[in-house]
């Protein structure tokens, strides 16, 4: 008795790793990976850092503030886009990367817009114009 308790004890072990294992699975497969950065529902595209540039952080009275440095060849998402300061990429949590040579800029492909379409099953918003940056440079 006690080892067929045992043997039905291993069988249901088994048979919650393996759905457990399926699960983490296909979560892990439902990232659209673009460059280093995980591409994201209401992102408008993102900067690439070419050389030591500041994060800022844009005061009531349009004043910067310095959040701290970042690194070349690092990657960020950008959500938005201010033309105030000559041109404020918005990153996230209220912080911006300034617009100039130190930094570019670049949009998702198409193909990479339908994929995060696909793997939300559903279709994502556009930005507003007003949101997007003047000069787009597309890349894929």
């Amino acid at each position: 008795m006690m080892k067929k308790i045992v043997q039905i004890a291993f069988v249901f072990i088994l048979f919650i790793s393996v759905l457990t294992m399926h699960t983490f699975q296909a979560s892990a497969s439902t990232k659209v990976m673009w460059g280093k950065t995980e591409l994201k529902v209401g992102q408008i595209g993102k900067v690439t850092i070419y050389t030591s540039t500041s994060l800022w952080k844009l005061e009531n009275d349009n004043s910067l503030t310095k959040i701290r440095d970042l690194k070349k060849g690092e990657e960020y998402r950008v959500y938005s886009y201010k033309s105030n300061n000559n041109g404020l990429y918005g990153v996230g949590g209220g912080a911006f990367v300034q617009k100039d040579a130190a930094v570019k800029y670049e949009t998702p492909s198409k193909s990479k817009l339908n994929l995060l379409i696909q793997v939300n099953g559903g279709t994502v918003d556009k930005p507003k114009e007003t949101e997007a940056p003047l000069e787009v440079i597309s890349v894929e």
